[in-house]
Formats: C-alpha cells, sequence, structure tokens
C-alpha cells in the first residue's frame, strides 16, 4: 500500500516539475531580462525530475529494467546548492554570470569524472554490480555527507543574500522556499543517520523532500510570481514644445479639471498599471494633447507623474491596513497600479524617502495625496 501511494505521489510530482520547468524556459524567451533566472530555476526543477523519478524506478523495482539507471544520480546533489545559489543571485540582484560562476559546479563535474568509467560499463555489467550489492557502496554514503554539508553551505549564502535583499517584494516568498530546503536537508542527514531502522531507504526520503520542493515551489509560482521581473518602463516623454495655438480655454479648465479629479477619486483609474494618457483623455471627452495641458498646468507634472501620486498614497495606506498585513509588498503595489518592481521602489522612495519595506517595518503614517488628489 505504502509502496503504491509513493510510486503516485513521485509520478505526480514528476509531472508538476517537468510542467514548472516548460512554464518557466517559455516564460524565459518571451522576457529576455529573465531568461538567465527562469533558466537556473528550471534546471534545478528538472534535477527534481530525475532524482524522484531515480527513486521512482527503484519503489517499483525497474533498476533491473534500467540497470544505466546505477549510480545515475549521484552526483546530481552537488548541483543543487550552486542553482539555488545563483538563482538568488540573478533574481534578487540581477548578478550577471560570470565565467567564475561556473567554479561553483567544480565539484559536481569532479564527481561526474570520477564516475565516467562507470558510467561507460554496458548494461550487463552494471546489472551484475547491482546484484552483488548487499547495500549501497560506501562512497555512497560519504558522497551523500558531501552533498548535504555542501548544500547547507550553500543554503547559508543564500539566507545572506535574502538578508541583504530586504524590501524586495520576492524575498517573502523565497525565504520560505529557502526554509522548506533547509528542512529537507535536516531530513536528508536524520535519513542517512537513521537507515537501517526507517521502513524506506534515504534515497527514497530524499526524493520526498524534493517532492515537497516541487509542490511547494509549483505553488508559490501560483501565489507570487518568482521569475516576475517587469522590463523597466520607459519614462512618459516630454510634451512638445508646449501647445501652440490648441491651448484649452480658461473657461473650460475649470470645469475639467474639477471632472479630472472626480474621476480619480471615484473611478480610480489610475489602478490600471497600463493606462495610457489616451484613454484616460477619452474618459473625460478631451484629447490627448489636452489632458496633457491640463495636468501640468494645474498640477504641475506629468501624466506619469501624477498617476504615480494617487498609487503611492494608495500603497501607503494598503501598507498601513491591519487587514492587508499578510499581503506582499508586491501584491499590494500591483493592486495600487504599479506594474514594474523598479518603478515602484524609485517612485515610492522619491515621494517618502524610503522604500516600501522599511515604510512597512517602522510603520510611519504620513498623510497626503499627489498635487489635485
Amino acid at each position: 500500500m505504502l509502496t503504491t501511494i509513493l510510486s503516485g505521489l513521485f509520478l505526480l510530482a514528476i509531472g508538476q516539475g517537468l510542467f514548472l520547468a516548460a512554464v518557466l524556459a517559455l516564460l524565459g524567451t518571451r522576457r529576455p531580462e529573465v531568461r538567465a533566472a527562469n533558466g537556473l530555476l528550471a534546471a534545478l526543477m528538472l534535477l527534481c525530475v530525475a532524482v524522484v523519478g531515480h527513486a521512482w524506478l527503484g519503489i517499483a523495482g525497474l533498476y533491473p529494467a534500467w540497470p544505466h539507471s546505477a549510480l545515475a544520480v549521484l552526483p546530481l546533489g552537488f548541483a543543487t546548492g550552486p542553482l539555488l545559489y545563483l538563482y538568488l543571485s540573478r533574481i534578487l540582484h540581477d548578478r550577471p554570470l560570470g565565467r567564475r560562476a561556473w567554479l561553483h559546479f567544480l565539484p559536481f563535474v569532479l564527481v561526474t569524472l570520477a564516475l565516467l568509467p562507470f558510467y561507460l560499463q554496458p548494461a550487463s555489467a552494471k546489472l551484475a554490480w547491482m546484484r552483488s550489492l548487499d547495500g549501497p557502496p560506501w562512497y555512497a554514503g560519504l558522497a551523500a555527507i558531501a552533498k548535504l554539508l555542501i548544500f547547507l553551505a550553500y543554503l547559508r549564502g543564500c539566507y545572506r543574500l535574502l538578508k541583504g535583499a530586504d524590501g524586495n517584494p520576492l524575498a517573502p516568498g523565497l525565504r520560505r522556499l529557502l526554509g522548506i530546503w533547509l528542512v529537507g536537508g535536516l531530513l536528508s542527514m536524520l535519513a542517512l543517520a537513521l537507515e537501517f531502522v526507517l521502513p524506506v531507504s534515504a534515497d527514497v526520503v530524499g526524493a520526498l523532500v524534493l517532492l515537497y520542493f516541487l509542490y511547494a515551489t509549483a505553488y508559490l509560482a501560483i501565489r507570487q510570481p518568482l521569475g516576475y521581473r517587469p522590463p523597466v518602463p520607459e519614462p512618459a516623454p516630454e510634451p512638445k514644445p508646449r501647445y501652440g495655438d490648441r491651448l484649452l480655454p480658461d473657461s473650460e479648465r475649470g470645469a475639467f479639471l474639477v471632472r479630472l479629479e472626480a474621476c480619480m477619486k471615484n473611478e480610480q483609474p489610475w489602478r490600471n498599471g497600463e493606462l495610457k494618457l489616451e484613454e484616460l483623455a477619452e474618459r473625460l471627452a478631451l484629447s490627448a494633447h489636452e489632458l496633457s495641458q491640463l495636468i501640468n498646468g494645474a498640477c504641475g507634472v506629468n501624466f506619469q507623474d501624477y498617476l504615480n501620486g494617487y498609487r503611492v498614497v494608495a500603497l501607503k495606506e494598503a501598507l498601513r491596513d491591519p487587514a492587508r498585513a499578510g499581503h506582499t509588498i508586491l501584491d499590494l503595489a500591483m493592486d495600487s497600479g504599479f506594474n514594474s518592481k523598479s518603478a515602484l521602489n524609485r517612485v515610492f522612495k522619491a515621494h517618502t524617502g524610503i522604500t516600501p519595506g522599511e515604510y512597512r517595518r517602522q510603520g510611519r503614517g504620513e498623510e497626503g495625496a499627489p498635487a489635485g488628489a
């Protein structure tokens, strides 16, 4: 019964991991700015799929039918920590992957080369080797210990990366992901120490840990886009030499300003992160040129700054709202009309002098509205 349940869970996890890796790769082709980060996370998903698949072969009794699977996943654990660390480095700090980054994979390469003579043996020799074993070979145990120690060292480095990224909207979700890895590493160490009294092997326990990671990653990816980094929007162009003969008459300017303020207060179009000048002008029965003139003349700011003023006020209120304390800053920012993480931090700091994360932690409550609000 246990074998059937584990087999079903492993197969579902394999499908989930392949699907998530494919989605990450597809998003990378459409969004060059996240291609490297998504590629690293997709590689991590595929690594987990390989280990879970190897464990599934074991509990299904299929190792003799697939002799080339022998020791196939032994080196993969040496790549887990580097992939996770480089992914976090890329997604949090946008650090390019230079040539030295690949030195992180040196243990993986060395172990693979050491096992290469075994990998090149024919299937019959590997099958005979498997049948001669009474238990895991001694070097597999040493490799497992080395993998865990290296992984825990990289996990410590990952936490240091996150500590230096306080205020980043992605940090909370990624911190939960690292917590999953830490628990998994401790469980794997316990499994190695107590393998002789466990009802399942340490390999199966390790696969269960990776299964947990695959499902948790998929869940977090649904709640919060782990590979999300919107493109930096181009600043709104300054109006062409000032309005020429198409000035909005003074007799109409006051009425249209009242209509604009009522629209911004009641309809809140600024919550649309893709709102264009032409769209708002159409709501007010103005041309884009006339609306730009109205905002510049009455409020002294351009269109984007005008919208961002409302968005900052809305985000400040959301960050102070106890009922929304469980929401991530990214969720609150997108609900307030920001569609770019970089623009969020830049604009919010320009208005308040601090980042959204600092504002939430300090509980600052400055009031104020944008010009015209």
